[in-house]
């Protein structure tokens, strides 16, 4: 994955998706932007105690910068479940330009050119999905706990069932989260992974790999693992960049946002 800077925003493109002329997405940082204080960035998060200007501000920069759509973009509400919506027309602006019902979902799919989709992230990881030949989109929030669930799996067969996808054409790219150096939980978060994804610690705790845990869980749905593009930025090792929660707290944290979107 490769930075590109508009201004003093830093976003962080897939090489994997740069190369489609139907195809807008970035995955952003915390560089740049109008958020001031305690959150000072590009902050994306209406409810991490910020000014519901300066984040209104911020995506109109984004989409300035990216071409993205500001009014048509439809955001969720994230709870860590692994529930996905496809999006249709009656959903475009939702959780931006007008009030949502997109409750407790991780995931938003859509076949619909010029409607962007965003995801939050602050560690979490961000994966996004393109269609080549059907032309379908997907963002998908995955947490441990979505991880866990293979959200992102969920999403491919979605794509299989709903739209007639192909493994062998879908592309994804997963941005920066919280790396294996990291991560780290007690046993009570840890039970729930497989042991390859797992490294005890001396002081009775373990590291977590979210990194190759998504990218198996894609390959398990049947994505090649050649289309697979992966950031391999942790958040928290790099919190002058990215927003960590771990690394900045609940009160310091703001939220960044995977966007991917059809173009006609």
């Amino acid at each position: 994955m490769n930075f590109k800077n508009f201004g003093s925003q830093k976003y962080l493109l897939s090489e994997k998706m740069s190369g489609f002329s139907s195809l807008a997405h970035c995955f952003t940082t915390r560089e740049g932007g109008f958020s001031t204080g305690k959150i000072q960035g590009l902050n994306l998060g209406f409810r991490v105690g910020d000014t519901p200007e300066d984040v209104t501000k911020n995506y109109r920069q984004v989409c300035d910068d990216m071409g993205f759509s500001f009014d048509n973009m439809v955001l969720s509400r994230q709870e860590h479940t692994d529930n996905i919506r496809i999006v249709t027309e009656e959903d475009k602006g939702k959780g931006l330009t007008k009030e949502s019902d997109i409750f407790e979902t991780d995931g938003l799919i859509t076949n619909l050119k010029n409607v962007p989709l965003g995801i939050f992230y602050a560690d979490c990881v961000p994966v996004l999905l393109y269609d080549r030949e059907k032309q379908v989109i997907g963002a998908i929030h995955s947490g441990w706990r979505g991880t866990v669930m293979g959200i992102s799996a969920k999403a491919v067969e979605i794509f299989k069932e709903k739209f007639g996808s192909e493994v062998k054409d879908i592309v994804c790219a997963i941005g920066p989260c919280i790396g294996p150096c990291c991560f780290e939980v007690q046993e009570d978060v840890a039970q729930h992974f497989d042991s390859e994804y797992v490294l005890k610690k001396e002081n009775g705790r373990f590291n977590i790999d979210l990194w190759k845990a998504n990218v198996d869980i894609l390959a398990s749905a049947g994505v090649p693992r050649e289309n697979i593009d992966i950031a391999e930025e942790c958040t928290k090792c790099k919190n002058q960049i990215y927003y960590s929660y771990r690394a900045h707290g609940k009160e310091h944290t703001g939220r960044m946002c995977a966007f991917i979107e059809l173009k006609d």
